[in-house]
């Protein structure tokens, strides 16, 4: 088995999937330190968003 196989082993048995996201690149550390925060802590979840223009929340869950 490859280095790489045995690295994906290791994550699925974790209880982790592999995704694949396509971002913008000048967002590309916000979001992944957003997902890995979300790894980490099982007690964290998202429900809202900060507009940088307004500067006012919006709620993942209205905003569909």
């Amino acid at each position: 088995m490859s280095r790489n196989a045995e690295y994906e082993a290791r994550m699925k048995a974790k209880g982790l999937k592999k995704v694949t996201v396509w971002m913008p690149e000048d967002r590309e550390a916000d979001i992944r330190q957003a997902i890995n925060m979300l790894v980490e802590n099982d007690h964290l979840t998202l429900n809202s968003l900060r507009d940088v223009v307004s500067g006012k929340y919006v709620s993942m869950h209205r905003h569909q």
